[in-house]
């Protein structure tokens, strides 16, 4: 599955109550507080509004918090903050990626697409695009192209679980059971109670006539998600 964890930058280190965050640190230290939306709210805001910063480390705030607007379900304002952290540092791929995950999570597949190529284009080495846009191709259709993705993700970063999960989709789609399993295998060893990675692997299990680990897999998943199979139609793969 796309990795929707937008993570933030950080410039410092510790967590300081919002009393206590007088000086340009220690508003740092609550910006990149990624444990507590709101006391990262603050402590970016108070850095965007003083003004003082560098326009790179301003993008850093304004990326920071948008982090923090994503988790608390403000998408409109994680966006703009983004659009105005672009604008200061156009070469920010970590903030491209962040907005392509919004647009994705809206279903603006085409707008998500083309943030994670800017980004890919940026940094050709930043693993989490690659998975991102591997995901956009795997539920568009686009399998190969999908595939090559997820592989690239992979060789920059060897077992991330996100990525396992989405090579399990294509693999699934591409009617290959087989690889889907040993996709979904390795990602659940990492993150057990996934249950697109058990609802995938049932699906998969189904696929090879083993109704029997098929079904613990697909009770499994939708006890964690009961939403887990309108999801999978969503992405192109229903239950027989």
């Amino acid at each position: 599955m796309r990795f929707m964890a937008l993570v933030a930058l950080t410039v410092g280190i510790g967590v300081f109550g919002t009393a206590l965050a007088d000086t340009p640190q220690q508003q740092w230290d609550l910006c990149a507080d990624i444990s507590e939306p709101d006391h990262s709210i603050a402590g970016c805001t108070a850095l965007i509004e003083a003004d003082q910063e560098t326009m790179e480390n301003l993008a850093i705030a304004l990326n920071n918090r948008s982090s923090a607007y994503t988790r608390k379900g403000q998408s409109e304002l994680a966006i703009a903050d983004l659009d105005r952290a672009l604008q200061l540092n156009p070469n920010f791929a970590l903030a491209l990626n962040n907005r392509g995950n919004i647009y994705l999570k809206q279903g603006q597949n085409d707008r998500a697409m083309a943030d994670f190529d800017q980004a890919i284009v940026l940094d050709p080495q930043y693993a989490p695009a690659f998975n991102n846009r591997c995901w956009v191709r795997a539920i568009s259709g686009a399998l190969p192209e999908a595939l090559a993705d997820c592989n690239e993700s992979l060789r920059l970063r060897p077992n991330a679980a996100a990525a396992l999960d989405s090579r399990g989709l294509v693999n699934l789609r591409l009617n290959r059971p087989d690889q889907a399993i040993a996709d979904y295998d390795a990602a659940l060893a990492l993150r057990p109670a996934t249950a697109s990675s058990l609802y995938g692997r049932g699906l998969a299990y189904l696929a090879q006539g083993n109704s029997a680990d098929s079904a613990r897999d697909i009770a499994a998943a939708k006890q964690i998600d009961p939403d887990i199979a309108g999801r999978f139609r969503g992405w192109g793969v229903a239950e027989p």
